[in-house]
């Protein structure tokens, strides 16, 4: 009996070390003092990356807004904050960019016809709009497009576009700057506009960016990776909301580092 239990044991132990590491690396959910819940889970993709040298990758962002408020409806954000790992960095030279006015209003059809050249990415939304005695949900088709840049800083734009229970446009503005500090990059400053005169609210925001094309002969990416030392990339963001509170989370990823490429 004792060896059979030995080899279960070991067997349980191999299993546990076959388990990815990203597994285990999923954002946590804070809760605020005003009930709001909020996480944050990034990713970078493909995992394996060069040490030294930055080359094109995938990005994945997704928060939740949640509340422990038997409405069910949180704080709505105002504001958010994201920084990204000090391994990433952005590329805008040659792209072609979108006016914010060019898509108010607009179906996702017609913010594409508008500015299809621009489009960095896409995902989807979901946004609470409560009424006397109810709550609607209601889902929506974000679309990422790079926008004209401000004071010389990138500019993200994210258009949001639901059509049940209301037609719905929203369109978020984000500006990119460099951090810096703490082992972070990139920060992304983004501007929640009001939705439903302020009693709405996102509770799920999940967008994918991914975007290439050639500059001068030169093939270009939107994000750009790398993987350190510490076989990790960290994330963390921010979000302020229409009460005043501030909830940060943050999140991690594993990656693995790879030989660097050869010199032609």
């Amino acid at each position: 009996m004792r060896r059979r239990f030995t080899l279960i044991a070991s067997l349980v132990a191999l299993v546990a070390a076959a388990i990815p590491v990203s597994s285990a690396l999923a954002g946590e959910t804070v809760t605020g003092p005003d009930g709001n819940t909020q996480s944050i889970e990034a990713s970078v993709s493909p995992k394996a990356l060069y040490k030294k040298t930055a080359s094109p990758a995938t990005l994945k962002v997704e928060v939740k807004t949640g509340t422990t408020a038997v409405s069910g409806v949180p704080s709505p954000a105002v504001h958010d904050v994201i920084d990204f790992d000090q391994n990433l960095s952005l590329s805008t030279k040659g792209l072609p960019t979108c006016n914010a006015s060019q898509l108010q209003n607009t179906t996702t059809e017609a913010a594409e016809r508008a500015c299809g050249k621009a489009k960095i990415g896409s995902g989807s939304a979901t946004t609470l709009l409560p009424t006397p005695g109810s709550v609607f949900t209601e889902p929506t088709v974000v679309t990422a497009f790079n926008g004209v840049p401000q004071g010389g800083k990138p500019v993200v734009l994210l258009h949001a576009y639901g059509v049940s229970p209301l037609q719905t446009t929203l369109v978020l503005i984000g500006t990119v700057s460099t951090y810096g500090k703490e082992g972070y990059g990139p920060r992304l400053d983004v501007t929640v506009p009001s939705i439903a005169g302020g009693a709405g609210a996102i509770t799920d925001f999940k967008v994918t960016i991914k975007k290439t094309w050639t500059y001068k002969g030169k093939k270009m990416s939107f994000v750009n990776a790398k993987c350190p030392a510490s076989k990790r990339l960290k994330y963390r963001g921010a979000f302020t909301f229409s009460d005043g509170t501030t909830i940060n989370a943050s999140s991690t990823q594993s990656c693995t580092p790879k030989a660097e490429p050869k010199k032609k």
